[in-house]
């Protein structure tokens, strides 16, 4: 059984076989209530379901509660409605690969969306009527992740007949609680839901990841809807007699006066509004404002004699109460703007790591950095381009609040002026704050997409040490941009080229393993050719040459010991080849002598002389062995036939808990991992091991390769 009680399937078990067990535990506590291996969340849960009256051998489904028309509606109403790309995004691949569903639920248990394979939600369905509009709290289905998750608060999976409903017993399930980041409430759950047979061990916790993704993502909207907050009402509150606060629907305090009003995080406000206990026990009021969204919060002057004075105090109208002089409130109302700007920086600079943390499309993160760009920075357009090596950019993404689009794919010449040709010569954030007396490619096309900017700020994007591209953000109003809008769209400059990184060594990994797969066939290939060509002809030819001796009744002694002996020759000449051949699939002295020995034997049999040191004696692992020994082997072939080196120096040495390998020739030098030669082959090699493999081989000065393998 696993550890953690909340945990159903893991790596070492067989789904089927465990669901096996689970189902003789499950007729044993309905035969004669016994418990023995039961997790305790699953126990207790069992329990709750005989308490709510479930029939667990039933073959009625859960309750449908809600029709499609329904269920629809309270979707979009619901807060996680927002999330179902962001939930996808992280829950796709895992679905995909194990044939689950994406499902969220409720807080009341009800399903409101599934996403996922056809043939498994068509199956679901027609099991046990899992299909949005069912309840499938405890009491409505009995034990099973999504009711049990909301019983018990708590991420849990369950498998198998750990479902207290036998019509279940084929599934497994993953669910994790949601809670609003505003006020803590639960708002629903997340879950994968699979057949049992390929339960996948990594469900919960890519659930748990997504509940956590989706908690962080509302949280930053939060945030974002504050910093909205803040400035529509900073003017109400810097200008108001008597002190004021800004506080959201749940009471979390956006802004309290500079004076302190409340002093608090969070204090109680009614829905609707009104009279409200302020801390210390004053008497307040709260306003509501944009539907309840957020409350203005004020002090009640008190009347004579210590009671609270409320008239004059209307429920929909925000007045003065007080005759306070709110002073000088510069400062203040500075620091509250920058509070709000920082909070809608950081929040699109998340929505865009979140992109990117999600292995999200390069098209897909381009075309969210252009509009959280623009938005950001309230400017008309925001681009993204790619720099080409002919003196060209190429837009990648391009987002503006005028009618006219810019498609992407569309190339334009950097000649004259511009801010991308700026940034793509000096490599550096470039602006320019007016467009009068400019010319040029890139000016002629923003003139034809609505109003002539008046200022232009752009950010290089860099890969791998070069100019990549640019992020653009062009103003048409009046004022130029900021002085520190440079360094703000450096922050999305970056995360671009990290998912322009991340992408270029997907490419990459899919290439190298392309590449491994392709050697591996084309090792067989060769193998059975030299099997078929030589070794396996030559033990043909000696089988028909002894049948026929041995058919001869003629044959005298003499030529028959002539026969036998040119056979016994012909068996040496073939086990000599199947030796070589074996060297080159694993050679035998690797197996008995280790790497050290196995080396010394390579080099007696190069083709030029090898100076050997090797400075360990230790043994390794089979696979570091085996790779070290081919490393070798292939540099010495290329030593001998492509750099017509006269010697080759070979050092070994172990380290820091990794094996370092030199290698390193006198021969014409030039080579080029990049151009296709044998070295694509031993980086591959390498870097699946996770090693590192440094090539210096400047021309006409040898060739040296520096391998390094981890141990561990």
């Amino acid at each position: 059984m696993p550890t953690n009680p909340w945990v159903a399937v893991h790596a070492a078990a067989s789904p089927w076989l465990q669901a096996r067990e689970l189902r003789r535990i499950w007729d044993d506590y309905l035969s004669g209530g016994r418990l023995a291996d039961v997790r305790l969340p699953i126990a207790e849960s069992w329990h709750r379901s005989q308490v709510a009256g479930i029939d667990p051998s039933r073959s009625r489904a859960p309750t449908l509660l809600a029709d499609r028309r329904d269920v629809r509606e309270r979707w979009r109403a619901h807060p996680l409605e927002v999330a179902a790309p962001l939930i996808r995004r992280w829950l796709g691949p895992v679905a995909d690969d194990s044939e689950e569903l994406i499902v969220v639920s409720g807080a009341d248990g009800l399903l409101l969306w599934l996403d996922g394979n056809a043939k498994v939600r068509s199956a679901a369905a027609d099991a046990m009527n899992f299909v949005e509009g069912a309840l499938w709290n405890e009491t409505g289905a009995g034990t099973n992740a999504i009711g049990t998750a909301l019983a018990t608060d708590h991420p849990v999976q369950v498998h198998g007949a750990e479902h207290f409903s036998e019509i279940v017993h084929g599934w497994t399930c993953s669910a994790v609680p949601v809670h609003d980041p505003e006020d803590g409430r639960l708002l629903g759950v997340i879950d994968l839901t699979g057949l049992m047979a390929t339960a996948h061990p990594q469900s919960l916790p890519a659930a748990l990841a997504a509940a956590r993704a989706v908690e962080a993502d509302l949280r930053v909207r939060a945030q974002a809807r504050d910093a909205r907050l803040r400035v529509r009402y900073l003017e109400l509150m810097a200008t108001a007699r008597g002190k004021m606060a800004l506080v959201s629907r749940s009471g979390r305090v956006i802004t309290d006066h500079p004076d302190g009003l409340l002093r608090a995080a969070r204090i109680e406000v009614p829905p609707g509004g009104g009279t409200i206990v302020l801390p210390g026990g004053r008497p307040g009021f709260a306003e509501a404002l944009d539907g309840g969204d957020a409350y203005v919060v004020r002090a009640i002057p008190e009347a004579s004699g210590g009671s609270p004075r409320l008239e004059g105090i209307p429920a929909s109208v925000i007045q003065d109460v007080a005759m306070d002089d709110p002073g000088d409130l510069t400062d203040w109302r500075r620091a509250q703007l920058e509070l709000s700007r920082l909070a809608e920086e950081q929040a699109a600079l998340r929505r865009v790591a979140t992109l990117v943390a999600g292995q999200a499309t390069a098209e897909e993160i381009f075309a969210a950095v252009a509009e959280e760009v623009a938005r950001l920075l309230r400017a008309a357009r925001g681009t993204v381009c790619r720099y080409e090596p002919e003196g060209t950019m190429t837009v990648a993404a391009y987002w503006t609040t005028e009618g006219s689009k810019l498609p992407v794919g569309t190339r334009v010449e950097l000649e004259g002026d511009s801010v991308a040709a700026l940034v793509e010569q000096l490599g550096r954030p470039s602006r320019i704050d007016t467009y009068q007396g400019l010319s040029g490619p890139v000016v002629e096309l923003a003139g034809t997409l609505g109003a002539t900017p008046r200022s232009t700020v752009g950010a290089p994007i860099l890969v791998d040490g070069r100019v990549w591209g640019a992020i653009l953000a062009s103003s048409t109003a009046p004022d130029p941009f900021p002085g520190d809008t440079e360094s703000r769209l450096m922050g999305f400059a970056e995360l671009v080229a990290t998912a322009i990184s991340n992408a270029v060594a997907r490419a990459e990994l899919n290439a190298s393993r392309a590449r491994i797969v392709t050697a591996a066939d084309e090792a067989r290939r060769r193998i059975e050719h030299d099997l078929h060509d030589g070794a396996q002809q030559r033990l043909v030819s000696l089988a028909l040459e002894l049948r026929a001796g041995a058919g001869d009744a003629t044959t005298g002694i003499n030529e028959l010991r002539t026969e036998l002996a040119r056979a016994a020759n012909g068996v040496t000449a073939a086990l000599d080849e199947l030796r070589e051949i074996s060297r080159g699939i694993h050679p035998a002295i690797l197996s008995t002598g280790g790497l050290a020995a196995a080396l010394r034997a390579l080099s007696r049999r190069s083709a030029i002389p090898v100076e050997l040191e090797i400075k360990t004696s230790a043994r390794f692992a089979a696979h570091i062995e085996l790779a070290s020994y081919y490393i070798v082997s292939e540099l010495l072939t290329n030593a001998a036939r492509h750099a017509r080196a006269s010697a080759v120096c070979v050092a070994v040495e172990q380290l820091n808990g990794r094996l370092h390998l030199a290698i390193s020739d006198d021969g014409v030098g030039g080579a080029d991992p990049s151009r296709g030669s044998g070295l694509v082959g031993l980086c591959d090699r390498v870097e699946a091991l996770g090693g590192t493999i440094l090539v210096e081989s400047p021309v006409g000065a040898g060739t040296s390769v520096l391998v390094s393998l981890p141990l561990g």
